[in-house]
């Protein structure tokens, strides 16, 4: 039979209580029956040999008859030098027969006389008592044994109703201890049940150790520890979610860059041959520079789409900055404008600039670069559909940096807590991939930089800094 926590512990409990209530009353009938015993017949002896001594009262059977009626107990007296009896209240037959009893050499602690038995205690009176036969006395007192039975028994049974209530009092504390251990455990393992059912929701779950905060405090820890297990088992599911996007990207992308490579590569070499025919023919044409640029972007992309689904889908590793060209990210952040501006007058959409002719120059891959302001333009211009202000600025920062900035006049970026806006496949647009600023950020990372936001209802900015060059 398997029984419950509550069970178990009320029986261990209530089993302790009566094996220590029991112990303690039987050493407690033990102790108080020697108490009753001792007081009864030695502090009875004592007292009575005191008041010989202080009184100096003469050792006579009278007196001995007058103790008997004050004490309640049979009492005699002989010397201390010899067993002996000179004065007593028992009665002839009963003196005759403990005198008999003396012959032993020793008087004994129980004697039994005519048909009643007797315990005895002995104490030497005071040398001033008178005593008929010289010499100092001992007075011995005689108590019945059912005398002293008879409170043993008035004892016994106090003790034992003390120990009853005792141990109930100990089963109302192991029913209440149970109850609030018990109880904490069960809505636990209800906790972890209503987990079980909607394992596979996303939405972590509500604090348990909240919820177990009058319960014992190994068990709100242990609470505690469960809701963080928890939150790392959901995080585990969302890094193993993303890693199985990865790999279907990398399979997509595969696919992609085979069909989307060749094609750039025929664009771009039909566009260099034609401008440079046109060149030849002194008819120059910006539009062939542009294609170009935007065929080199698109190639760069498809690079970014296989390197986040293969081996480096990590941290990206930093360039060698001394080894890559001075540019301008006014320059850059002009050349991203030139390729934009037919859509932002289509969409109404006011073109600001902010080039600080102090910022210095960083260095740089301009094609990345270019990727990531492009990004932040493009999501910027999403931003606002009906038209607004878009403002791109470029200027130092601290610590010998360049700060180049993005803003909207959109309606803010609304991030939920916990979420990471620039995490792959995480987007705020509706039908959005969430892949622009997670490029974007890979970017400007790569070339020692650091990049992030600030929104409100109004709009919204998109900044990085970079390393100022040597």
């Amino acid at each position: 039979m398997t029984l419950s926590i509550r069970s178990r512990l009320l029986l261990a409990m209530n089993l302790l209580a009566i094996g220590v209530g029991v112990a303690v009353g039987w050493a407690g009938v033990y102790v108080s029956g020697r108490a009753i015993e001792q007081r009864l017949v030695d502090e009875s002896a004592r007292n009575a040999a005191g008041l010989f001594g202080m009184m100096r009262l003469p050792f006579s059977d009278g007196l001995m008859v007058r103790l008997r009626q004050v004490l309640g107990t049979e009492v005699a007296a002989g010397p201390v030098d010899r067993l002996e009896i000179v004065a007593s209240s028992l009665p002839q037959p009963d003196v005759q027969e403990l005198r008999s009893q003396l012959t032993q050499g020793v008087m004994p602690r129980r004697v039994s006389l005519g048909d009643r038995v007797y315990l005895v205690g002995g104490a030497d009176a005071a040398e001033r008592s008178v005593s008929p036969a010289g010499g100092r006395m001992r007075l011995y007192v005689l108590v019945p044994e059912e005398q002293i039975r008879a409170a043993q028994k008035a004892s016994e049974e106090s003790i034992i109703l003390v120990t009853a209530a005792a141990i109930l009092v100990a089963t109302l504390v192991a029913f209440w201890l149970s109850h609030t251990i018990a109880n904490p455990i069960r809505r636990l393992a209800g906790h972890m049940d209503r987990l079980s059912e909607h394992a596979g929701e996303d939405a972590p779950a509500a604090d348990m150790g909240a919820a177990l905060d009058r319960g014992p405090k190994e068990l709100r820890r242990l609470a505690h520890s469960f809701d963080r297990l928890l939150a790392r088992l959901l995080q585990a599911r969302r890094q193993l979610a993303r890693t199985a996007r990865l790999a279907t990207l990398g399979q997509v992308s595969a696919s992609v860059a085979h069909e989307l490579r060749n094609p750039l590569s025929g664009i771009k070499m039909n566009a260099r041959v034609l401008a440079d025919e046109l060149a030849k023919a002194g008819l120059a044409d910006d539009s062939l520079d542009r294609i170009i640029q935007e065929a080199d972007r698109m190639d760069l992309y498809v690079a970014e789409l296989l390197d986040l689904a293969g081996k480096n889908a990590g941290p990206p590793e930093p360039h060698d900055l001394a080894m890559l060209p001075k540019v301008r990210l006014d320059e850059i952040g002009e050349s991203v404008l030139a390729v934009a501006e037919g859509r932002c007058r289509h969409a109404g959409v006011e073109v600001q600039r902010r080039w600080d002719a102090a910022a210095p120059a960083v260095r740089a891959h301009g094609t990345q670069l270019r990727q990531a302001i492009f990004n932040l333009v493009q999501n910027a211009l999403e931003a606002m559909p009906s038209g607004g202000a878009l403002t791109l600025a470029a200027g130092p920062a601290e610590a010998g940096r360049v700060r180049f900035s993005v803003t909207d006049t959109g309606t803010g970026v609304c991030v939920p807590d916990g979420e990471d806006l620039f995490e792959p496949f995480f987007t705020t647009k509706p039908g959005g991939v969430g892949l622009g600023l997670y490029v974007c950020r890979r970017n400007i990372e790569r070339h020692r930089g650091t990049v992030g936001y600030e929104s409100s209802r109004t709009g919204t900015t998109f900044w990085f800094e970079l390393p100022a060059a040597d």
